[in-house]
């Protein structure tokens, strides 16, 4: 089989073992870096909250704890458990950060990290397997986009990224790492809404398939091999996993020009469309978060909390609408699990109107058992804006770029998704997407734009609005703010755990430089220090 014909697998791992640091162009170290830092910044605050002892006692009850890897808030520990502990714990707030295909950065930072700090690799190759990994999991993401899964619950993506880092950094070839992909995605995990939003289960959806993708580079070592043609085989996962498949996203790996030699290699980066989220939850419920606090900011200026609120409107987007209505049937006020907290529009909306913030201290449980954020939630009502809706499918992130791929098809697959009602009501905007578009060949200017607008109704009539229709640190924004977004949720995390009096800053600033060693420990020893002294509140 010539190379141009090679199956997908075969053409990803040549091209993951055979990436050097000086192909990666510096703005997406620098997105990378964002990512890196937001991935770590998620992890800290988990270990701030119960739920994080709660993962941190099953790494030491299922996993070799003797080793020489870091886990943040568990000391030093196999590097599989460590892989492990981090991925549940980025999962657990759904306070992390997304590329143009998926979440990947629960399993492709932290995978990395762990076997580069156990095999004393040079930092730059941790940084090439992290981006190695986001590139061709976020390819077969993206060829499998429109179907039954996007978001958190693409959950295969953690084995190929797991399979990646670890062969990466440890220094296998093409052809190992072309088994072992075929190896982790031959029996990829299948979400369910009930597992995946009604109970604790979400937490490990990263984690678990990280095992897999990781013993699966130790079958291929020894000599097990997958179909490499899986992806895109009769019965593989595209068949099975995309309703509409789109396997002309796993081309695109950035190739260097005949005859060029040195300097950064362009081409689609997926990296580049980073998103790191500045709250925690969904990614939907980012935007009306943020609206809630410019209106509380603007309520305090006006009424300085004089007048009590009637009823809260939140208009937004049909994603996020949906997404809404899928978390509503698992939100039971305080017995809510964590997850749907994490979806629901009016639990994010009533909590940061209240407390003037939007942290993990608004998921802790004294403040979920509050009465008063309950019975302002239930006063929270949403309001399908087309407008919202049309800008978020015209942006590349998360859906637009390959809808444009569909054509006609995209009909029947919103009929599927949201239902004839909603298709027919939303019709001059799906007509947009009849024409086959372009595939993207730069995700420089990659935008995700999920917005949303607040209306704050008050007792005696009067009313205040804010709009968000861009979230800050979501692809489009300028690279400079994601990246402050991920310095400051790291930040906010340590502080939060050690103190404002701890040396947090240059341990944040060590793990933001782009083109600096990366290590753990710094963070590591901050983490120790409030993970050692919270009490450990029973599981309800």
């Amino acid at each position: 089989m010539t190379e141009k014909n090679a199956p997908f697998l075969e053409t990803a791992a040549r091209w993951a073992t055979g990436l050097h640091f000086h192909d990666l162009p510096p703005d997406v170290r620098r997105a990378a870096g964002a990512q890196r830092l937001s991935a770590i910044g998620a992890a800290a605050w988990t270990c701030s909250l119960p739920v994080g002892e709660r993962i941190h006692r099953t790494v030491r009850a299922e996993f070799d704890t003797a080793g020489e890897a870091t886990l943040l808030g568990g000391g030093r520990v196999a590097p599989r458990a460590a892989a492990y502990g981090h991925a549940a714990l980025g999962m657990a707030l759904d306070f992390d950060d997304t590329v143009l295909g998926g979440h990947t950065g629960h399993s492709a930072v932290f995978v990395p990290l762990a076997y580069a700090e156990v095999a004393g690799a040079d930092w730059r190759r941790a940084v090439l397997a992290h981006v190695a990994a986001n590139e061709v999991a976020a390819r077969v993401a993206s060829a499998a986009a429109v179907g039954p899964f996007r978001g958190q619950q693409t959950a295969y993506v953690h084995a190929l990224c797991a399979a990646v880092g670890r062969a990466v950094v440890e220094g296998d070839d093409a052809d190992t790492l072309a088994d072992a992909m075929a190896i982790a995605l031959s029996q990829p995990p299948w979400p369910l809404d009930a597992g995946f939003l009604g109970s604790d289960a979400k937490v490990l959806t990263a984690a678990e398939p990280v095992l897999a993708g990781l013993n699966a580079v130790g079958a291929a070592r020894e000599g097990l091999a997958g179909n490499r043609e899986v992806v895109t085989a009769e019965g593989g996962f595209l068949d099975s996993f995309a309703d509409y498949p789109l396997p002309e996203f796993l081309g695109g790996l950035p190739e260097r020009e005949a005859g060029d030699r040195f300097g950064p290699v362009e081409g689609r980066w997926h990296t580049r469309a980073v998103t790191v989220k500045a709250h925690p939850g969904c990614a939907y419920v980012s935007a009306p978060v943020e609206a809630a606090l410019d209106a509380r900011r603007e309520l305090d200026r006006r009424f300085d909390g004089t007048v009590p609120v009637s009823h809260v409107t939140v208009e937004t987007s049909l994603f996020t609408t949906q997404v809404d209505e899928r978390a509503s049937r698992y939100v039971r006020g305080p017995d809510s699990t964590l997850a749907a907290l994490n979806f629901s529009v009016p639990y994010n909306v009533a909590v940061a109107l209240l407390d003037g913030e939007h942290t993990p201290r608004q998921f802790a449980d004294a403040r979920r058992g509050k009465r008063d954020v309950w019975e302002l939630a239930d006063r929270v009502e949403l309001e399908h804006d087309a407008e919202f809706t049309t800008d978020a499918l015209r942006s590349e992130v998360p859906l637009g770029a390959m809808l444009r791929r569909v054509g006609p098809l995209v009909l029947p697959y919103s009929a599927k998704t949201v239902g004839g009602g909603a298709t027919v009501a939303n019709l001059p905007t799906l007509l947009r997407f009849v024409r086959k578009r372009p595939l993207p060949t730069d995700l420089s200017a990659a935008e995700k734009r999920l917005g949303a607008r607040v209306t704050v109704h008050l007792s005696d009539g009067q009313s205040v609005t804010a709009e968000c229709p861009h979230p800050m640190g979501f692809a489009g924004r300028p690279l400079s703010e994601t990246r402050a977004v991920a310095r400051r949720k790291c930040e906010g995390a340590l502080v939060e755990l050690a103190g404002a009096d701890a040396p947090v800053r240059p341990a944040v600033e060590a793990l933001r430089d782009p083109d600096g060693p990366v290590s753990l420990e710094e963070v590591a020893a901050l983490v120790s220090r409030g993970t050692a002294a919270a009490p450990e509140v029973p599981h309800r």
